[in-house]
């Protein structure tokens, strides 16, 4: 196809990662102090919803898929560079601020040991998963920085996006999406039945990532050719029908969360394609959607990734430095209100974090829009630019 392409800078994308940022932030807020246990009654309905936030984790997982393949589907199905070359933009992009992420958690697991007055040990085989972006695999090293196990899946999903376009190219979507349902569905199994001690490995990932690809490849192409969304609103219903019905009948509990763990499989793909769905339709609006395309929550969305870095050794500061005047024995709502009155030092210190350990290895695209789009940085779950590759 000849016609122009019009690169879309995508403001609603900063907006849903700030809000599943936001969402993973006050999770581990209220987790910190009260668990993982839900609540009865009217403090149940005003808190539970902060025990799913894995649910954020499936919406960066699609996302990610969809920034990435906007480039490749405005080069009519080819990855620019080639595959080395996006191998070493991604690593540019998500190991630099990963590693110094790294470095602030186990300067702060040490500091808190010595506010606490503990014995320090640093294992070396969990500094070890660490680097090497094992922590998923080997769950009881993910000592560190609890979050670090979702960098390390979608690290791994990586490597296979380049195969992913060429099998796109080659036999179809439909093919594609096929081969990622079968492939998740025989790794999930194969997890349970044998290792389900690596279930935050999340093989089925594979398959919302690609969901998130296909969503986005045609969202792309919708911009150019003329799309029907009804097969995506038909989606999105169904889908948005599955999760509900998933989560009644397994929901995390006062018991905590092992029947919603033990389908999460199917909880995740339920949120996937309803993620990848609404996605599509969503770029399909000529105006900024809603909410969404708010400036200050996209501002947000540009920093998601270092918010999502290092909130967790922040806020794990500040409930330690606060037990020093409120014993940590039992919940409580007054160390609860004063790690909240925490939070804008937590946003300012990742704001720093980002400007110092992310920004330069970014390369931004030009400020184009398209109509209904605000200028955006169009970055992908983990930070990667969506309007184009990081050249």
């Amino acid at each position: 196809m000849n016609s122009p392409r019009v690169k879309s800078h995508r403001a609603y994308l900063d907006g849903i990662r700030a809000l599943a940022a936001l969402w993973v932030v006050l999770s581990h807020l209220w987790i910190g102090e009260f668990g993982l246990s839900a609540h009865l009654g009217l403090l149940g309905a005003l808190t539970n919803w902060a025990l799913y936030s894995h649910l954020a984790v499936d919406v960066f997982i699609v996302l990610s898929g969809f920034c990435l393949i906007l480039p490749v589907a405005q080069a009519d199905g080819f990855l620019k560079g080639g595959t080395l070359a996006f191998f070493k933009r991604r690593a540019r992009r998500i190991l630099p601020p990963y590693y110094a992420a790294l470095v602030l958690s186990v300067a702060v697991f040490a500091l808190v040991h010595a506010i606490a007055n503990k014995p320090l040990h640093i294992s070396v085989l969990a500094l070890a998963a660490n680097v090497f972006l094992l922590q998923d695999i080997f769950l009881p090293l993910n000592v560190f920085n609890g979050p670090f196990w979702s960098i390390a899946v979608e690290w791994r999903i990586y490597f296979l996006f380049p195969l992913l376009v060429w099998a796109m190219a080659r036999w179809g979507w439909a093919a594609v999406l096929l081969a990622a349902a079968l492939l998740s569905t025989g790794l999930t199994a194969a997890l349970f039945c044998w290792h389900p001690e690596m279930i935050l490995a999340c093989p089925w990932y594979l398959f919302l990532f690609t969901g998130g690809a296909w969503a986005g490849f045609h969202s792309e192409r919708g911009a150019m050719e003329t799309t029907s969304p009804r097969g995506w609103q038909a989606l999105a219903g169904v889908s948005a029908a599955a999760l509900g019905w998933l989560l009644w009948l397994h929901p995390v509990t006062e018991k905590g969360g092992a029947d919603f763990g033990l389908y999460m499989p199917w909880i995740d793909a339920a949120a996937g394609l309803l993620t990848a769905s609404c996605l599509f339709l969503m770029g399909q609006c000529r105006r900024p959607v809603p909410v969404i395309s708010w400036r200050p929550l996209v501002r947000l969305g540009t920093f998601a990734y270092s918010l999502y870095l290092t909130h967790m050794p922040l806020l794990t500061l500040v409930r330690r430095t606060l037990a020093l005047w409120i014993p940590v024995e039992t919940p409580s709502p007054e160390r609860l209100g004063l790690t909240a009155a925490a939070l804008p030092l937590v946003f300012i210190l990742a704001y720093a974090f980002f400007l110092v350990c992310e920004r330069p290895f970014l390369r931004r695209p030009l400020p184009q829009t398209v109509p209904g789009n605000m200028p955006s940085s169009s970055m992908d779950a983990a930070g990667g630019l969506a309007g184009r590759p990081n050249k």
